[in-house]
């Protein structure tokens, strides 16, 4: 299955990898080994086997004995058949246990699934009570391009993933465009707001867009969140949480647009959920206080911290030096930032749980990882994916739990300080 969202991604993985190797080796490093050979896990545990991606992480908080339950979500194929596997741990990500399927009918006969997203209701939406779980995914990614239609589909779990029931549609794609990676949140007004990427405007070869919802049912509104006048340049792959001042935090990526990086790190906020302002604006860049550029399918976690809006941790697939080449802690590190009111400064690099020695682009190799503080808000449970055994393999899960403040990434990077160049 040849996607255009995958072929894209693949083009900018195999970008930045050529244009780092060259500035090794201009810079007299020998350039890395080709992406074949075994598995590179240094750390973590395989969580699961028969093929992962797109993993996501929730810690039950609305759903009375089943709290502090943290619930996990992959997608999968098998028979023909794309669909999601659930997973549950009740021992703070020590170990977990498969607990459901969600087998979407939209994702069979080789129409495939993917880019999915998990999430608790904090409070009623329509019928479903906080509480309520929520799962949404891209099916039909499977076909060609030119025959391709994909969809957004919404499923609900009452009883914390065993069983799952069809919820709704979000956004149906005419043939060809592609609708990519969902990502919920709950506005101050009290709607389901929905965002995700869409590769079907003309005048933009991808953009996060946004929806909403008084009951999960009827999806209206549908209005830009990031773009850019450049059609060539891809903002996507939205996260977002809410801070404790009630701020909510959004996460993406945006490829194309740094031609050092090609798929650099962004955020900005909303003051209620749906407004994040001027969608041509693209935020804030983000840059660790050593020089560390993290690169692509950026996601978040909130963790209590030393202040009263706690810290913002961030995950994501590769980490350049600012001014280019590899960083020293390139698939093994997470980013934690103590103050996230100013979210242009203040990220520090700490050891990532799972680690994974060549980490260079792949559709596999660290994509979009996932974590969440442990109970006591002291270390991280961490999710990422990396093939089995051997290249062209399966791609699976490895999971492991690493303190937040056990130490820092391995050196300062050879860059100029810091500048959090807004709006770059």
């Amino acid at each position: 299955m040849v996607l255009r969202k995958a072929r894209a991604w693949l083009l900018a993985l195999l970008s930045v990898s050529a244009l780092v190797a060259s500035q090794q080796s201009a810079a007299g490093n020998p350039a890395p080994p080709p992406d074949i050979g075994t598995s590179d896990v240094e750390k973590g545990e395989l969580l699961r086997t028969g093929g992962s991606s797109y993993p996501r992480m929730v810690r039950l908080q609305h759903s009375g004995a089943a709290n502090g339950r943290i619930m996990a979500s992959m997608t999968t194929y098998a028979d023909r058949a794309g669909f999601a596997v659930i997973y549950e741990s009740r021992d703070d990500g020590a170990t977990f246990q498969q607990v459901g399927e969600i087998r979407d009918p939209e994702g069979a006969d080789e129409k495939g699934m993917c880019c999915s997203t998990l999430y608790e209701l904090p409070q009623r939406i329509g019928d479903m009570p906080a509480g309520t779980l929520l799962w949404a995914g891209t099916a039909g990614v499977g076909a060609d391009a030119a025959e391709r239609r994909s969809s957004i589909r919404v499923w609900r779990s009452d009883d914390q993933g065993r069983t799952w029931s069809f919820v709704s549609t979000i956004v149906q794609a005419p043939v060809g465009p592609g609708v990519w990676e969902p990502e919920f949140t709950v506005s101050k007004q009290g709607d389901l707001v929905a965002f995700y990427s869409d590769d079907g405007d003309p005048q933009h070869d991808q953009k996060i867009v946004q929806v909403r919802s008084k009951d999960g049912l009827t999806w209206t509104d549908l209005r830009d969140t990031v773009k850019n006048d450049d059609f060539y340049v891809r903002p996507g792959m939205p996260g977002v949480r809410q801070l404790p001042d009630g701020t909510y935090v959004m996460v993406y990526e945006v490829c194309n647009y740094d031609p050092v990086h090609i798929c650099t790190v962004w955020m900005r906020t909303s003051p209620d959920g749906w407004d994040f302002g001027d969608p041509y604006d693209l935020g804030t860049e983000i840059l660790s206080e050593t020089g560390g550029q993290p690169l692509g399918t950026p996601t978040i976690a909130w963790a209590p911290g030393p202040g009263p809006n706690g810290r913002l941790l961030l995950a994501y697939q590769m980490l350049a030096n600012d001014n280019g080449g590899w960083a020293p802690g390139n698939g093994r590190t997470l980013m934690v930032n103590d103050n996230p009111s100013d979210l242009a400064r203040g990220w520090r690099e700490f050891p990532s749980p799972v680690q994974i020695s060549y980490n260079q682009g792949s559709v596999c190799r660290n994509f979009s990882p996932t974590m969440l503080p442990t109970r006591d808000g002291r270390s991280v449970v961490h999710i990422t994916t990396d093939f089995e055994k051997y290249i062209g393999g399966p791609c699976e899960a490895f999971y492991a739990t690493g303190q937040i403040d056990a130490g820092t990434a391995a050196t300062t990077h050879d860059v100029r300080p810091m500048d959090p160049r807004p709006g770059r």
